[in-house]
């Protein structure tokens, strides 16, 4: 079980996820009292040529909270391409853009980690044929570099899972696969249970969250995501993959996230007992 990079810090003024960038150290150290196995890493648009994961001398001092505490860098949240988007976009924006994703490929692998996320939704998402043809063409550019550093792209959509399935197996390679948002899902209005089905065979790690219909980020189990039902899906498919807290929190972070971790344990645990 992993946390997104900022839910162990003060919440941002003006949005719910930004890379801590005053607090991203003692993060390492609060994860593990937490009882976390990792952090997700987010480089986000904002400030990414600052972002430690992209220097050198950043890398060490990360690698150095690493090797202190414990705490792994699991997987890098790719927030950077909801606004520099791989779709939608100018053909020499596109092209830096792939470049930008090639680099951060092997900066991941770097680092140790062996996941990026990719959001393909809100201001990312493929709303028509067109806009996926262009995305996956530039994500197959993209698939010499995660291959050569073994390094899994994990596609994170909020469409129908049966579409959702479609366009992930389109690219037929183990390196890209479907990161599903618990959330996400449930705000669209499917029920998570069901819908997490169509992506099964794919599923590389999840994003668990709670949301309003059609509305806003709740602690877990006050939104719509039906997670007694969507637990015991992946239990009785033997899902054993990454569970990644990207839950809300509030002005006690690490209260409402500790709370938000009790439940996540709780609702798993209830799942394997059913299924024994």
């Amino acid at each position: 079980m992993g946390v997104m990079q900022g839910r162990l810090s003060p919440k941002p003024a003006d949005r719910l996820q930004a890379f801590p960038a005053a607090t991203w150290e003692a993060e390492f150290g609060a994860a593990h009292d937490a009882g976390f196995d990792f952090i997700e890493w987010i480089f986000e648009a904002d400030g990414a040529r600052n972002n430690p994961l992209w220097s050198s001398e950043g890398q060490r001092a990360i690698r150095k909270k690493i090797s202190e505490t414990g705490v792994t860098v699991s997987s890098v949240c790719a927030d950077f391409f909801m606004v520099h988007r791989l779709a939608g976009t100018s053909a020499a924006e596109g092209r830096c853009n792939v470049n930008i994703l090639q680099q951060l490929i092997e900066r991941t692998a770097e680092l140790g980690a062996r996941r990026i996320l990719l959001p393909l939704l809100e201001t990312s998402a493929l709303g028509s044929p067109e806009l996926e043809a262009e995305a996956r063409e530039n994500l197959w550019q993209c698939l010499p570099a995660a291959e050569r550093y073994d390094v899994t792209i994990g596609l994170e959509m909020d469409i129908p899972g049966d579409q959702y399935a479609r366009f992930v197996s389109s690219f037929d390679s183990p390196r890209i696969r479907a990161y599903y948002d618990s959330g996400n899902s449930a705000a669209q209005g499917y029920d998570i249970a069901e819908d997490v089905r169509h992506v099964l065979p794919m599923l590389e790690a999840v994003h668990v969250k709670d949301r309003q219909l059609h509305g806003h980020s709740r602690m877990l189990g006050e939104g719509v995501a039906n997670f007694p039902g969507f637990f015991s899906t992946l239990d009785e498919a033997g899902f054993r993959g990454d569970f990644v807290l990207q839950s809300y929190f509030g002005e006690d972070y690490l209260f409402d996230t500790l709370r938000n971790l009790n439940y996540l344990k709780v609702q798993v645990g209830r799942a394997r007992r059913r299924a024994a």
